[in-house]
């Protein structure tokens, strides 16, 4: 039975034609994934794999500040100092309470060459001396005198070290308006 009916526009549609076919539509869909080779253990790029390892340590020239320690983080605030009469802006800055030892350490992994970095007081500080010691695997590295107006630039061979420990002690009587900075601290692969 077929009925007459006017379409959406007004124009006649016929319905249920005899002569109307039924189709069918087949799709199919090929989808091919290819895994990447399997790295072999123990290559250089295993940590980059492995979701539990942390992330890689960056390269060239890398500023200290760049770096999480993984001891002494609170010891050492970032900021505007003047060493020598020569302003540095985020030094890394210990305000000394005396008769103290502080230190920070970083996990470098023996990925660089040299530190180097320009150790001082403030100028805005008491004129003590403080001792600064550089430390790769628990061994001094270098030992230098922060000293008001008298800017130390320091270079140390980094090869080979794994842990970076930078103390210092001091004796500075009933002082405590010293503020020890280390500025552009800065690692080399």
């Amino acid at each position: 039975m077929a009925g007459l009916l006017l379409g959406f526009f007004g124009l006649p549609t016929v319905i249920d034609s005899p002569t109307a076919q039924t189709v069918t539509a087949t799709v199919t869909a090929t989808v091919t994934v290819t895994a990447p080779a399997p790295m072999p253990t123990g290559s250089p790029d295993e940590a980059s794999v492995n979701p539990s390892s942390p992330a890689p340590l960056p390269t060239g020239e890398v500023p200290l500040t760049d770096l999480s320690p993984v001891r002494g983080s609170g010891l050492f605030d970032l900021r505007s100092v003047s060493i020598g009469s020569k302003p540095y802006e985020q030094a890394m800055t210990l305000t000394y309470p005396c008769n103290t030892t502080a230190g920070i350490q970083y996990s470098i992994n023996e990925r660089y060459k040299s530190l180097t970095l320009i150790v001082g007081l403030d100028d805005r500080s008491t004129a003590e001396l403080i001792k600064v010691t550089i430390e790769g695997d628990g061994r001094a590295l270098k030992t230098v005198g922060a000293e008001i107006n008298r800017p130390q630039n320091v270079t140390v061979d980094m090869a080979s070290v794994r842990k970076l420990a930078i103390k210092s002690f001091g004796e500075c009587g009933d002082s405590d308006k010293i503020l020890l900075a280390l500025a552009d601290a800065t690692l080399h692969s």
